[in-house]
């Protein structure tokens, strides 16, 4: 994962398990949140919360979640980030929230339109813009491309 990162970031590790690594990319108000391997509900749920926790203390405004060693959402995970942990992350100082997934082609299909309700969701709860992308660098394009905003 580090390899992915641009070379003129320096990543502080602010919370790892074997599951998630959660770093601040010190040079700019973004946080990364690599999942590790496959993961449970409850996994999830104590990442993102670290990472939210995190976010509120730092005035966080860009997430990147790694999501390329996951090959599976279940839906209770849908569910749970399409209500609870969008409205907790609509409380906060994020602005925009990329998430970079593997390209295998029946995943990418198979979660279009959890994609698309995470989007919506997002804009009606608050100023949050979501995307997905296949690789770090288009999504740190994204993310960092107009800071001002």
């Amino acid at each position: 994962m580090l390899k992915q990162i641009p070379a003129n970031f320096q990543p502080q590790s602010l919370f790892e398990t074997d599951y998630v690594s959660i770093l601040l990319l010190e040079n700019e108000p973004l946080l990364l949140v690599e999942w590790k391997r496959q993961i449970t509900l409850p996994e999830r749920m104590i990442g993102f919360h670290k990472a939210l926790d995190f976010t509120r203390q730092r005035q966080i405004k860009y997430w990147l979640i790694d999501d390329l060693q996951l090959y599976i959402i279940t839906p209770e995970e849908k569910e749970w980030i399409l209500t609870e942990f969008q409205d907790l992350a609509s409380k906060t100082s994020i602005q925009k929230l990329a998430v970079v997934t593997s390209d295998f082609y029946p995943a990418l299909v198979a979660n279009t339109d959890f994609t698309d309700k995470g989007k919506e969701g997002y804009q009606a709860k608050g100023i949050i813009q979501h995307e997905v992308f296949t690789d770090y660098e288009s999504a740190f394009g994204w993310l960092l491309g107009n800071l001002d905003s």
